[in-house]
């Protein structure tokens, strides 16, 4: 199973991330290429503990860990983000594109590094390293892959 903590999975992230266009059309969802970029980014500040959110309310985490880390089943279009992140993508933002996606780069490589990853997860529960490197990789690659990247 891919993961962050490879590092030609790591490297292949940043590359799709750099191939990021502002402009890019996504291929189901709302977002744009620019609050999506800033969606990745806020949850990679969830990721390393400097960003916290409510405990989302549904399936048991652990369900829902095992079903989203581990299952290899891709994760469904369209789920639903959490109201603080929501809130923080629809502020606007003067920050150029092209920081942004530095930005999250910067983000994703901490988060591979290992150090600093938070407790838990507000829909899978308690984490791992392991837990957040798989979970850095598949966010990404959902998000990439909504806008054809």
């Amino acid at each position: 199973m891919k993961s962050l903590a490879s590092p030609e999975v790591l490297s292949e992230t940043r590359a799709r991330l750099r191939s990021l266009r502002v402009d890019d059309r996504a291929l189901w969802g709302k977002m744009t290429a620019k609050q999506m970029v800033r969606h990745l980014g806020c949850s990679y500040e969830v990721a390393l503990g400097e960003r916290t959110v409510g405990q989302w309310n549904g399936f048991p985490p652990v369900l829902m860990k095992w079903a989203a880390l581990r299952s290899g089943l891709r994760w469904p279009k369209n789920v639903q983000t959490m109201p603080e992140l929501k809130r923080a993508i629809a502020n606007h933002s003067d920050d150029e594109f092209g920081a942004l996606v530095r930005s999250v780069i910067d983000k994703v490589q901490v988060l591979a590094s290992g150090a600093n990853c938070a407790a838990s997860h507000p829909m899978f529960g308690p984490m791992t390293d392991a837990d957040w490197m798989r979970w850095g990789y598949l966010h990404a690659d959902h998000h990439l892959r909504q806008f054809g990247r």
